[in-house]
């Protein structure tokens, strides 16, 4: 049976817990929030949207917040603003590009590819609430003392919330690339069980009744795409009409692939200019962490581009190192700490370089990466070997590194 155990964070936004691995995929803190400052704030996009095309690969999609965080910062930072900043599509004639204004060629040249093999949080993620101001009464039908230890907290965390607008364009991707939606019983289950009502928006809810009763009614041609943009124009809100017209945000590319990650790139001839790493924990699911899967992220990223991921792990770090990857800090401004990892092929793409002890700390027994020769291993298996190579080291341990490194 399908588990879904959804609670609402302290940004108001949905977080998931997983009672396989006893675990939660977003932080109780703000699932929005992290997406944000791990995904989103740490990337140049005045520099990054003077490119002609702009590819993101997006590992791990889950419920989709790192797409659609980056789809939203654009529309509320290159789009609605009123004081946008310039942007340049030509350095040498230093030609102004107008993002407020000339909408064509922003969302039509960015092309993201998710990867997940979870298609039923695939299916929902256009229907997931941000904004959410009742997360105090929640009712989680788990236990789990971190969650509860976060939320219990006063925590001043802004809430956060994806515009509509980006919901709605990725129900049409789905619907367009997916059909299937329609007749996958687990995913209606969940999307029309009133325990759920609160995690999910009314009016996608409503949109997406609407998509199934005109298909219904279409019985000569069931896997037609529909018209999301007259059916919204003309059936859910007037609010949007001229912002529609203007924005055109479904002509970004969209592209799931519903397949283990390291298959998917294996099998892939891209190049990436932003990579989210957004995976399960290390520890868990080592698989998407290892030294041969940072190897083919390396190529697969272009010369100026970046590798993001919310891991600190020295583990990981020593696997980036391993793959050819210069790495630095992500900074969040919010706790004004060090909470991620940047990864790039050039260090000048680096603000935030290691410190003397971080890459010290990657010379310990810590910071001996996970492996996986041949990209087909299981987790358990490459726990196992890594564990066999930490024991069997001569490297320092990191106890040891860092209480030498507090008596210098």
């Amino acid at each position: 049976m399908y588990e879904f155990h959804p609670y609402f964070t302290n940004d108001g936004s949905v977080g998931l817990y997983s009672s396989c691995a006893n675990d939660i995929y977003h932080s109780a803190t703000g699932a929005l929030t992290e997406a944000y400052e791990k995904f989103v704030y740490p990337v140049n996009f005045e520099k990054l949207l003077t490119k002609d095309k702009i590819k993101i690969l997006d590992i791990c999609y889950g419920i989709g917040y790192n797409t659609k965080s980056v789809l939203n910062f654009i529309l509320q930072n290159f789009i609605l603003q009123n004081n946008y900043a310039p942007i340049y599509t030509d350095n040498v004639n230093r030609v102004k590009y107008n993002a407020a204004t000339d909408t064509d060629n922003i969302f039509s040249k960015i092309s993201i590819t998710t990867v997940d093999n979870d298609k039923i949080l695939y299916f929902l993620s256009p229907f997931i609430k941000t904004g959410n101001k009742n997360i105090k009464n929640q009712k989680i039908d788990f236990d789990y003392e971190k969650i509860y230890k976060f939320l219990q907290q006063d925590q001043k965390v802004k809430k956060l919330k994806i515009n509509k607008i980006v919901n709605f364009a990725i129900l049409e991707k789905i619907i367009e690339k997916s059909p299937e939606i329609f007749e996958t019983e687990q995913f209606s289950k969940i999307l029309y069980n009133k325990s759920y009502t609160d995690f999910f928006s009314s009016d996608i809810k409503a949109l997406f009744k609407f998509y199934q009763s005109e298909r219904l009614n279409n019985t000569s041609n069931l896997y037609k795409p529909l018209n999301l943009h007259n059916i919204y124009y003309k059936y859910i809100s007037n609010r949007y009409k001229k912002q529609l017209k203007t924005y055109k945000l479904q002509d970004f590319n969209f592209e799931y692939k519903n397949m283990d990650a390291r298959k998917m790139i294996l099998k892939d001839s891209n190049l990436y200019n932003l990579i989210f790493l957004d995976a399960f924990t290390p520890t868990k699911s080592p698989c998407l962490w290892s030294v041969e899967f940072f190897k083919q992220l390396f190529a697969h990223l272009q010369d100026d581009g970046v590798l993001l991921t919310y891991s600190t792990s020295a583990a990981v770090r020593g696997a980036m190192i391993e793959a050819g990857f210069c790495i630095g800090n992500i900074y969040n401004e919010r706790l004004e700490k060090f909470t991620g990892t940047i990864a790039s092929k050039n260090s000048n793409t680096i603000k935030y370089q290691l410190s003397e002890f971080d890459f010290g700390l990657l010379k310990t027994k810590a910071g001996i990466p996970y492996r996986d020769k041949n990209l087909n291993a299981e987790n358990e298996a490459i726990i196992t070997a890594r564990n066999f190579e930490v024991k069997n080291s001569d490297k320092i341990s990191s106890s040891m590194y860092i209480k030498n490194s507090k008596t210098l």
